[in-house]
């Protein structure tokens, strides 16, 4: 009878002290889950960053160029214009309203990757042309272009005109309608055929290539804004779901992941690498930064 009494309390004991194991593992378990560093969405800080949008009025004949503040060229025509709604001609004054992209930083900011149809492009920037009447938008009449000129330091030949699509998440690029740039030295011009984001841009997908995926031990990722900037391309890849689009293989890349926390405090991952024959598995972890450091980095893609 002792005996069995014994082994009860044995039985007892042991169930206590699995309990409390069990205990301790799952609290430490949800220590380590809140111990994740955790941000916010980055959408106001972005609009804090981005490119001004410049406003031009345009009251008589003799207006032209319009002069953009990186050097973009416009030659609007009122007569090419009408509205959108009824195809009325425009009379003056009209406003032309522009933003200019011509650097990685500005195209992060602005989350305006140079994707298209879900291929790397080279570009040479991209610009949002747009005209209204009052608060109307109007749009180019059929088979009417507006001359517009696009500032380079170094041209590509082959570019083409692309012009932003809108969907859910993100600005797509696509050579529709189809034409070209031509380039001198110094720029790139073309007859836009379409208001809205244009860009001179070519496919420069390749038969080769890899993914990049995210990662952490230490970040909740949901809210940090992945970037991938591929130099020998003039490509900016944003990453979506925390795995990139394709890259071709053995290209040098500069990667940058931003957060921002609860108290506005800026955080960042930085990691410039050589990209193999297989697809890649990153574990990041973000580090504290200041703002001024950050555009600095940006500045130096």
């Amino acid at each position: 009878m002792i005996m069995n009494q014994n082994v009860s309390i044995v039985k007892i004991v042991v169930g206590i002290l699995l309990s409390a194991v069990l205990f301790v593992d799952c609290k430490k378990d949800r220590i380590e889950k809140k111990s994740l560093n955790d941000y916010k969405s980055l959408n106001d800080y972005f609009d804090s960053k981005k490119e001004k949008e410049q406003e031009f009025i345009i009251d008589g004949p003799g207006k032209s160029p319009i002069i953009g503040n990186q050097g973009t060229k416009i030659w609007p025509s009122k007569e090419n214009l009408m509205f959108l709604n009824n195809g009325d001609s425009v009379q003056w004054p009209y406003t032309v309203k522009l933003i200019e992209l011509y650097t990685p930083k500005s195209m992060i900011f602005y989350q305006k990757p140079t994707i298209g149809g879900g291929n790397i492009l080279t570009t040479g920037g991209e610009i949002w042309l747009q005209a209204y009447k009052d608060s109307q938008e109007l749009v180019l009449r059929p088979s009417k272009t507006w001359l517009i000129s696009m500032p380079s330091k170094a041209t590509l030949p082959d570019m083409k005109q692309y012009y932003g699509v809108a969907t859910t998440s993100f600005t797509d690029w696509a050579n529709n309608p189809a034409g070209d740039f031509l380039k001198t030295d110094t720029s790139y011009n073309a007859e836009d055929q379409k208001l809205g984001w244009i860009a001179p841009d070519k496919d420069a997908r390749e038969a080769n290539s890899v993914s990049i995926s995210f990662t952490s031990t230490t970040d909740i990722l949901t809210n940090v804004a992945i970037f991938i900037y591929i130099p020998s391309k003039r490509s900016l890849i944003q990453v979506y779901n925390l795995v990139s689009g394709k890259i071709p293989e053995a290209t040098d890349v500069k990667i940058i992941a931003i957060g921002i926390n609860s108290s506005d405090k800026l955080f960042y991952y930085y990691k410039e690498m050589t990209l193999g024959q297989n697809d890649e598995n990153l574990t990041i972890s973000l580090k504290e930064i200041s703002d001024s450091d950050l555009t600095a980095k940006l500045d130096a893609l």
